[in-house]
């Protein structure tokens, strides 16, 4: 029975922010809020039963947590926003740190969203019908902001039954461009495929990991996906028992593996003093001794737990650990960072299927990249690629503006959010049609110039 400790002795208290509430309390004014408190109960309902604890190895590694409900995507996310806001001993780090910026951005032009031609029948859409579409709407919904912000008149084009058309239509003065939107998913399939491979991998030496308290920094030079499940136990199974201080057990051509130790002492004395939640970047980092990066980092630990307020809804609370493994990892193989930096001929190609062939055109393209500066350097290759055999003689497409989008969070900081812009243009001698190109971090808010997020160090 695991117990529970009151809100009255929780110490962080909601965050107080006018912008981030303006956006949520108009994203609700779009469902009731009988519908808002069945949406809220299914999605708690959801977390209260895959976000436990439960006795080591009871169960698979491969088969660990993924915070995200899809099918209501714009209900879990007004959901973060709502725990955020207002309940934070709920709230999660890593989805919250993707989704806060986006509502702190409209949040801090509401007025100029709300008077958009079309926006509110676009907004009933995505609640009521198109609940699993929310990045791609979210995605227009500020496109049309940048374009309000930069003043131009937008109108959203409505959708009909016949071929598809663009999203909407921007003018100012006698110039005029239809505009489509399209966003690519988070995530390359083939991401998930390495990160399920190697959780299989992991949890065949967990149990040994846990009993030494091991660090394993691994650096794959080969496909994850070409190994067999056991590879990691059969290089290790071993060595980990008799490695007692900190070095490189393995280098060879496929990976270079460093062991390391978790400092159990230094996590149980934070403890003592500190609230830590499970599956927070707070507990990542004590157990990695430095910050990690969530999606490449695997950890578990031996411990005891307390539920802080009512409920088993993400909750749930460290009290103790008496012993924790975590293994970093990374693949540098050419042909797995191929297969990550994805390219969007696809999505340029179908935005100008729907544009009429004899307005001038434009299209933003949003991506996020999680997967570092080596992925993003080889999909540049690929755009660079695409440009060049789009034919502008067979249409008007005069610009594509490419977005890119990274957040994190840390221990000392629930989101950070970075953004890249880069454009293409088929005129000679081009002026762009718009000042301000970021589309969530406000202009006086970018540090860097001529060059790329994901070229800088993380947070």
């Amino acid at each position: 029975m695991i117990p529970t400790i009151p809100l009255s002795q929780f110490p962080i208290n909601p965050v107080k922010d006018i912008d981030i509430e303006n956006a949520y309390n108009w994203f609700k004014s779009f469902i009731s809020d009988k519908d808002w408190l069945k949406r809220k109960n299914e999605i708690e309902n959801y977390l209260s039963n895959i976000v436990r604890s439960s006795e080591p190895f009871s169960e698979p590694i491969s088969e660990g947590t993924l915070l995200v409900v899809k099918k209501d995507q714009i209900g879990w996310y007004l959901y973060l926003v709502h725990v955020y806001l207002f309940e934070p001993h709920k709230y999660e780090y890593f989805q919250g740190a993707r989704v806060i910026p986006i509502f702190k951005r409209i949040g801090m032009d509401v007025n100029l969203v709300a008077k958009i031609e079309g926006i509110n029948k676009k907004m009933r859409e995505m609640f009521k019908k198109r609940t699993s579409e929310a990045d791609a709407i979210l995605f227009e919904v500020l496109t049309a902001l940048l374009w309000v912000r930069n003043g131009w008149e937008v109108k959203i084009i409505e959708e009909g039954k016949g071929p598809k058309t663009p999203d909407f239509e921007v003018v100012k003065g006698t110039e005029k461009w239809q505009v489509e939107c399209k966003r690519q998913m988070k995530t390359a399939d083939y991401t998930y495929k390495e990160t399920k491979k190697r959780q299989i991998m992991i949890s065949q030496i967990s149990k040994l990991l846990l009993q030494f308290n091991i660090l394993l920094d691994i650096k794959f030079h080969v496909e994850l996906v070409s190994l067999p499940d056991s590879y990691l136990f059969d290089l290790l199974n071993d060595i980990i028992s008799t490695t007692k201080i900190p070095c490189k057990i393995i280098s060879n051509e496929s990976v270079d593996i460093e062991l390391s130790f978790v400092d159990i002492e230094l996590i149980q004395n934070h403890l003592k003093q500190y609230l830590v939640k499970n599956n927070s970047p707070q507990l990542f980092e004590l157990i990695a001794k430095k910050e990690v990066d969530h999606s490449a980092f695997t950890s578990g630990f031996l411990g005891t737990f307390y539920y802080v307020g009512d409920g088993e809804a993400n909750n749930l609370y460290i009290n103790e650990i008496a012993k924790a493994f975590g293994v970093h990892c990374y693949c540098d193989s050419e042909n797995a960072l191929n297969a990550k930096a994805r390219d969007v001929r696809r999505q340029i190609k179908s935005a100008i299927s729907q544009f009429n062939p004899e307005a001038n055109s434009i299209i933003h393209i949003g991506m996020e990249t999680f997967d570092g500066p080596e992925v993003e350097m080889a999909r540049t290759e690929k755009l660079i690629n695409t440009m060049s055999n789009i034919d502008p003689k067979s249409n008007k497409l005069g610009w594509i503006f490419y977005h890119y989008f990274q957040s994190y969070t840390r221990s000392y900081m629930d989101w950070y959010f970075d953004e890249t812009v880069s454009t293409a243009t088929s005129f000679i001698n081009p002026v762009l049609p718009i000042k301000n190109t970021f589309l969530i971090i406000p202009e006086d808010e970018v540090m860097i110039e001529d060059a790329s997020h994901w070229d800088k160090e993380l947070p």
